[in-house]
């Protein structure tokens, strides 16, 4: 082999790896800015607005690093590592930190720190999992809600929800659901987190979107165009929250469908037994 091709491999090796050290660096950088925001009151959620969309590209940055370490047939056990811990500081600990600072002022400590401790616990404990489940090969769905989407889901109800001295429920076409207290909207955010957290380590399959063939790029097209269109009525940290809503209805509906039909199969075969 030449030194020309050596030097090629070994390019292909730091590439995924830079990838994940981006997606690092954006969650060191939102958690220290979430520090940095804290004031130990209400906060002005603008502050957060960085920190939020901070962690929206670590997630695109984890995606790409596993995508190119795929492709350039580089993914290594050292690259699996330190994608895990990379991503137990971006999508673990930063979230915990931004809602403990930006949502959780009004709550009870002890209330933060278990809400907090375990949402970090579920990520870690997803992370685990699925490193010492998975099998090397693209599969179709993530056992559990990955820790990225998680992220991703709290990132963006962050992003909607509207500044001042009330906290509202996300807004939508500029109106909100309805308002409410900063103690009752921390409590809010509590459940959520405590709804993210039984999502990771739940056994529910999410979609992984590995398997890419035409039929999938014309769906994904198609649902691109969409939002695009969309982005003339919505702003884009509202078009970023319904992709992410989405993604969540389309597990848990799937997994709810599939358990209705093999219960309904479950009472078909009761009902042939019986006949015979």
């Amino acid at each position: 082999m030449s030194p020309k091709m050596n030097v090629r491999h070994s390019g292909t090796y730091i590439l995924p790896n830079l990838l994940t050290a981006f997606n690092l660096i954006c969650g060191i950088i939102a958690i220290l800015m979430a520090i940095e925001n804290y004031s130990g009151g209400i906060t002005d959620l603008k502050a957060y607005t960085i920190p939020a969309w901070l962690l929206l590209a670590a997630m695109v940055f984890d995606f790409l690093d596993g995508k190119v370490a795929r492709w350039t047939n580089t993914v290594s056990s050292f690259g699996v590592k330190i994608d895990s811990l990379s991503d137990l500081v971006s999508f673990g600990i930063a979230p915990a930190v931004l809602a403990y600072t930006a949502l959780l002022h009004e709550v009870a400590l002890v209330i933060k720190v278990v809400v907090c401790f375990l949402f970090l616990l579920a990520g870690a404990w997803r992370l685990a999992r699925f490193n010492s489940e998975t099998t090397g090969e693209a599969s179709a769905f993530f056992v559990g809600l990955p820790i990225p989407g998680a992220a991703a889901f709290f990132a963006t109800l962050l992003l909607v929800t509207p500044s001042g001295p009330e906290r509202l429920m996300p807004k939508f076409l500029g109106q909100s659901f309805s308002a409410f207290s900063p103690q009752m909207s921390g409590y809010f955010a509590a459940g959520i987190l405590v709804i993210l957290a039984v999502l990771m380590v739940s056994r529910i399959p999410f979609p992984a979107f590995k398997r890419m063939n035409r039929r999938n790029l014309v769906l994904l097209c198609g649902v691109a165009m969409f939002f695009v269109v969309l982005r003339l009525i919505l702003p884009w940290e509202n078009i970023v929250f319904l992709i992410v809503s989405l993604y969540f209805f389309i597990g848990l509906f799937q997994y709810f469908l599939n358990q209705v039909l093999k219960l309904h199969q479950k009472n078909i075969i009761h009902l042939l037994k019986n006949k015979k």
